[in-house]
């Protein structure tokens, strides 16, 4: 494990050098996002059903590109950063999440992609998201369970489905749970990166809870 993330953070250097990094809104070199960019980006408006939070507006140009990057040109690193603003953005809930379960570690649960996806990317986009959510905390009290939740069926994508009853009907039965005994009395985030009806993860929600989570919320970089 320590030396796969060893040779990540060789290749990463390497491709750094090579093609050093541009922010994403303004094309100021080594830069992912740039702080004037940051607060220029749309935050999201909308509510959503069923206690998920979503920090930014998807139809925001900055934010659509970056998602767009980190799902389709394997540009992880958008995804540690987004993580991290995922993070600074809902302090507050987290705040009080934290509050609820004092002395007591906090699970997150990256939302799991099909294999196909994964070996495509390379990686899962929410656990990337997930990692540096996890590690933008000092005191540590997030814990990464990333083989909680299995998709047991391949679905269409949900981008693909317009009709918000039929993305609901998508995602119905498709998320089982590994170890239920893990789960009960667990507070829980599940993580993603774009949340549109919420379908995905009020199914995962509702599947941990019915395994005996204790509390279970939603993260979303956008909406």
């Amino acid at each position: 494990m320590e030396i796969h993330k060893y040779v990540n953070k060789i290749k990463d250097f390497i491709l750094d050098t090579i093609f050093p990094t541009k922010c994403i809104g303004c094309n100021i070199k080594n830069q992912i996002l740039c702080n004037d960019c940051i607060r220029k980006i749309s935050l999201n408006e909308r509510e959503i059903e069923g206690g998920i939070s979503a920090v930014f507006n998807y139809q925001d140009p900055i934010i659509k590109k970056a998602i767009w990057e980190l799902k389709y040109h394997h540009k992880r690193y958008i995804g540690e950063k987004l993580g991290q603003l995922l993070y600074e953005y809902l302090i507050e809930d987290i705040s009080d999440i934290k509050m609820s379960v004092p002395g007591r570690s906090i699970y997150v649960v990256p939302t799991p992609i099909s294999i196909g996806k994964t070996k495509t990317r390379g990686y899962n986009q929410a656990l990337v998201l997930s990692k540096s959510f996890c590690d933008s905390c000092e005191n540590k009290v997030f814990e990464i369970q990333n083989k909680i939740v299995i998709k047991k069926l391949d679905t269409i994508p949900q981008a693909k489905i317009t009709n918000r009853k039929k993305r609901l009907e998508n995602v119905r039965g498709v998320f089982e749970i590994k170890n239920k005994e893990i789960v009960k009395g667990r507070t829980i985030i599940v993580i993603d990166d774009v949340t549109t009806t919420g379908g995905t993860m009020l199914e995962i929600m509702k599947v941990l809870k019915k395994a005996g989570a204790k509390k279970v919320y939603g993260f979303a970089v956008a909406h």
